[in-house]
């Protein structure tokens, strides 16, 4: 009897056991590598206002409602 209630102890610490969550925080902080900025490469040479312009007019391709600006049409 007394192997059955050691046994039972022992199956339901495994149990517990296995109901516990490890910590997920990390074990030191990543500050990362700093990295490069969209207009540092060679079509726009670190022109950030020629890169900006660029944006501005890809963006501008997206507006649903240009075409039929441009056509002269009333929304």
């Amino acid at each position: 009897m007394r192997k059955h209630a050691s046994l039972a102890a022992v199956a339901a610490a495994a149990l517990l056991a296995a109901c516990s969550e490890p910590s997920q925080d990390p074990a030191r902080s990543y500050a990362g590598k700093e990295d490069a900025k969209a207009y540092a490469g060679d079509a726009f040479r670190g022109d950030k206002a020629k890169w900006e312009a660029a944006l501005a007019a890809r963006n501008g391709f997206q507006n649903d409602y240009a075409p039929s600006r441009a056509a002269g049409k009333k929304p």
